[in-house]
């Protein structure tokens, strides 16, 4: 029997090579994994429902939902006490109210404004909800327990009778 050498030498270095690929595919690896949440403590500012806000409006955190503003057909409506807001700092804080997003029946409503009153019920910002990137800037709230009211003014079309328009206002505060 005749040995090719070359033929061996190809099979070694092949049977080398497999057992090469199997020790470093059975390396074994340690992983560490980091697990965990961010929290904010102590709210700066705060929403609060004022009474004048719907039924089934509610406060999650730094969102307020379901602020589900029903107006009658050819009636115009105020929500006087709608929402406030609330400053829980020692200080006075200054911060932004932008309407961020709008979408849906924006032409059924002839007017729908968001008003800030001061705690001297003086109009301090008014936003009109219907345009999207409208923006009140450098607002002042005082410190300590200080409150501003929020009032949403509403008048629908003429002779409307069904109209939906969703809308998120965002507040930055510095």
């Amino acid at each position: 029997m005749k040995i090719n050498y070359k033929k061996s030498l190809k099979l070694i270095t092949l049977l080398i090579t497999s057992i090469l690929i199997a020790t470093v595919s059975a390396t074994v690896y340690s992983y560490m994994y980091i697990e965990g949440s961010g929290n904010i403590l102590g709210e700066e500012l705060k929403w609060e429902l004022g009474v004048d806000a719907p039924s089934g409006a509610s406060i999650q955190g730094s969102y307020v939902k379901n602020l589900n503003l029903t107006i009658p057909k050819n009636s115009p409506k105020n929500f006087t006490d709608c929402l406030r807001i609330v400053n829980n700092n020692a200080t006075g804080i200054t911060f932004d109210l932008e309407i961020s997003s709008v979408y849906g029946d924006i032409s059924k409503f002839t007017t729908f404004n968001l008003i800030v009153y001061n705690s001297t019920d003086d109009p301090y910002a008014t936003l009109d909800v219907k345009t999207p990137g409208n923006k009140a800037s450098d607002l002042y709230i005082m410190g300590s327990g200080a409150k501003l009211t929020i009032r949403f003014e509403v008048t629908p079309v003429t002779d409307e009778t069904s109209a939906f328009m969703p809308f998120t206002v965002k507040l930055t505060y510095h």
